[in-house]
């Protein structure tokens, strides 16, 4: 258990975060580099998923990914690249760049059990269930760190948006980091808690053999902090298991989860067309805001989530 507090800038309140810490202009290098690169998938196409940096010309698209990964790493732990131009090419090419991009920091893994590697979000229709994966839906999203339930959950989870919602649809980040601070300091009881396990539920896109729940920690301390957040899969493998979740523990997961939203703790982002958010899925917990989405479907929302995780093989781990 880490027994002293986070400092800045790993720990930060949103209304007093400075966008310059968090907001990376793409260079006219790597601009330039990015082309240079669709212009050779143009002569000779490749497909996305086998594509890896090592095969074309990026030397200054690595050194600006490596500044990424410091602000991911040593910084606020989320980046939002501004931006890769978008109208300038088909949105095939455009994800593939995006992959190109992502593959600087680590290797893309699968989503679900069927093996998704590239996740398209957006909503196309389908009815709300409890199981269902919220970012398919217009519904505002709870503060979570992916796959929290999981194995192995991404290091890095990526957003890249094709085209924004007609209104709403407000990404939301905040600083798992200055939560545990505040547990160290007003709550060290509490604190304790969140780094023994709770009950954890998965969901329909687990491998139709995985076990209902699973136990993990909230946080968790090996020389860096991590994190595991998602308070309705807690109370739902709390239900599933016919167990009762203990007072501390529902007291903890309640505050981490009102600390979290708070409009003074989070902070509020309209992700663009063409721009990529970049998390640090061990530090930061995020959510949306609601959405209304156009009627025509060519005009729909549309993201697109990579799940990035070194050092492991490239299956889901959920």
């Amino acid at each position: 258990m880490l027994q002293t507090e986070v400092p800045a800038p790993r720990a930060w309140h949103g209304p007093t975060l400075p966008r310059e810490r968090y907001l990376v202009p793409i260079p006219p290098a790597v601009r330039a580099e990015l082309e240079g690169a669709l212009a050779e998938l143009r002569r000779a196409p490749v497909p996305t998923l086998l594509l890896v940096p090592e095969h074309f010309a990026l030397e200054a698209t690595a050194g600006f990914m490596a500044e990424v990964r410091g602000v991911l790493e040593d910084g606020p732990g989320f980046a939002m690249l501004d931006r890769l131009p978008v109208d300038t090419m088909s949105q095939e090419e455009a994800v593939a760049l995006y992959w190109l991009l992502m593959n600087f920091l680590e290797p893309p893994v699968a989503q679900e059990w069927k093996g998704t590697v590239i996740y398209d979000v957006r909503h196309d229709g389908q009815a709300y269930t409890p199981d269902t994966r919220g970012a398919l839906t217009p519904e505002g999203l709870e503060m979570h760190t992916d796959s929290s339930m999981g194995e192995a959950p991404p290091s890095y989870v990526s957003l890249f948006c094709l085209r924004p919602a007609r209104s709403g649809g407000m990404s939301i980040v905040s600083s798992a980091a200055a939560a545990h601070n505040f547990f160290l300091r007003e709550h060290p009881a509490l604190l304790r808690r969140l780094y023994q396990v709770f009950y954890r539920d998965h969901q329909d896109y687990q491998a139709k053999d995985a076990a209902a729940t699973n136990f993990r920690p909230v946080f968790a301390w090996d020389g860096r902090l991590r994190t595991r957040f998602n308070a309705r899969h807690i109370v739902r493998g709390y239900q599933k298991t016919g167990r009762v979740l203990d007072d501390a523990g529902a007291r903890a997961v309640r505050l981490m989860d009102g600390f979290l939203a708070d409009p003074a703790h989070r902070l509020d982002l309209w992700l663009e067309r063409g721009q990529i958010q970049v998390l640090n899925n061990r530090v930061i917990v995020h959510g949306r805001t609601p959405y209304q989405d156009h009627e025509d479907p060519a005009l729909r929302r549309h993201l697109v989530r990579l799940w990035l995780r070194a050092g492991d093989r490239r299956q889901f781990r959920g």
